[in-house]
């Protein structure tokens, strides 16, 4: 058995996604249908222990690094057992969770206890009427709410994921960078990318890095590079030239 995960291109693997669960109680237009979603039965869901037990495994060949995910992992019931058995592993030293946030207040100090330590929240837009466009759900506010309540309980980072898309979302590029700043977030400007299941995927209404920098560096502060680039991942991280949020 070899000691390490090692692809064809040469890069050691230590992270490990883990997706709890396929169900999602939104209904993003850019991730799957608005109806006659077909979710897997649960019995052929992985069970808690044999999630543990795969862990166990791939721990000795390297992976140090844990991300739940789903569909949207907080809808699986007791999700911080699982955490809590992860947390228990010598080996795991970071664990995260990949989350829409609309359950994430009242389950935040639980997991906190539980040993989660990095939450990502998926957040596109600080409009009421665009994030239902979005996400065919209501919430915005709750989503708001576990972001705060996030940050109150310990989390850290705290990261936004907001997908970017000219014509449409490009509006809220300097409302995120502010609410950035203004609770010391991290957020994520991802790349429009052709995997919707509504085929609404065209080239031009991709919004590209440089022109979001421009737009931050304009009407919020000037951002600085960040030292450190892991040259085998895609994001370029920068910071706020005060310090304050992360881009």
């Amino acid at each position: 058995m070899p000691e390490k995960l090692v692809d064809s291109f040469g890069r050691v693997h230590t992270n490990l996604r883990i997706s709890v669960t396929d169900r999602c109680n939104v209904r993003c237009f850019y991730c799957m249908p608005a109806d006659d979603v077909q979710f897997m039965d649960r019995a052929e869901l992985l069970t808690f222990e044999e999630i543990e037990r795969f862990v166990r495994i791939v721990v000795k060949l390297g992976v140090n690094k844990v991300r739940l995910t789903g569909g949207e992992p907080l809808v699986r019931r007791d999700l911080h057992r699982l955490v809590a058995a992860l947390a228990a592993i010598p080996e795991i030293r970071d664990m995260g969770l990949t989350t829409n946030g609309l359950l994430l207040a009242e389950q935040a100090e639980e997991l906190f206890r539980a040993g989660l330590r990095r939450v990502n929240i998926s957040l596109d837009t600080l409009d009421s009427d665009k994030f239902r466009h979005i996400t065919r759900r209501g919430g915005l506010e709750r989503v708001l709410e576990s972001i705060r309540v996030a940050k109150q309980v310990g989390f850290d980072p705290v990261k936004v994921n907001a997908v970017a898309i000219r014509g449409f979302t490009e509006e809220d590029i300097v409302p995120l960078g502010r609410l950035a700043r203004e609770l010391d977030l991290e957020v994520r400007f991802i790349e429009f990318m052709p995997l919707d299941a509504d085929n609404q995927w065209e080239r031009q209404r991709v919004l590209f890095a440089q022109e979001i920098y421009d737009r931050l560096s304009q009407e919020v502060m000037p951002l600085v590079a960040l030292d450190g680039h892991d040259p085998k991942t895609p994001a370029q991280e920068f910071q706020f030239r005060d310090g304050r949020g992360r881009i």
